[in-house]
């Protein structure tokens, strides 16, 4: 199991991405292009943390995610799992692999830490799913995964994330239990 939904959807409502704190990507023709990590202030900053057990909630940090191409496979750097609240996902599809081989091909960019990105053909499909506006769902960020846009365009997904750097995904999920969130 790479992924589970929630049980409960959730408007964000209001929310003012700041300074970006994190990103992986390029700049091509003075443009970024990749995955960016922003501050971000939420009315409902309080109600994402309740998805935690209060005594945990340390060990979990909000940001704002915006993606704008699509996300070839890769591991995320020191992150475990995140719980992803999903804004806007312009019909992308989240696909997670497993390795074929022992030895995979695999490179980092500049900034990554513990993540990579994979060679395509030294992985198989395993699973995959396509969140809409309002859903959440956890993500073991640490298999490898992509995000690819199921139509042609430009891509504007914007997602928060209640992400931790302590607890893996099943641990998540026993939190999540905990709380009744799942």
């Amino acid at each position: 199991m790479n992924f589970i939904k929630l049980k409960n959807n959730l408007d964000i409502g209001n929310y003012s991405i700041h300074e970006t704190t994190n990103s992986y990507g390029l700049i091509i023709d003075g443009t970024f292009k990749g995955i960016k990590y922003s501050s971000v202030e939420t009315d409902i900053r309080q109600q994402l943390l309740e998805l935690i057990p209060e005594e945990h909630r340390c060990h979990f940090d909000i940001s704002a995610m915006q993606v704008n191409v699509k996300i070839p496979p890769h591991t995320d750097s020191n992150i475990t799992a995140t719980i992803n609240f999903y804004i806007k996902t312009d019909n992308c599809l989240t696909q997670f692999y497993s390795l074929k081989t022992d030895k995979p091909r695999k490179k980092q960019l500049q900034n990554q830490t513990t993540g990579y990105l994979f060679a395509v053909e030294d992985l198989d499909i395993v699973d995959n799913f396509v969140a809409k506006s309002g859903e959440i769902w956890l993500l073991d960020v640490s298999k490898p995964h992509s995000v690819l846009p199921m139509s042609d365009g430009p891509i504007d997904r914007v997602a928060l994330c209640l992400q931790s750097r302590k607890f893996n995904f099943n641990e998540t999920i026993k939190l999540l239990e905990a709380t009744g969130n799942l």
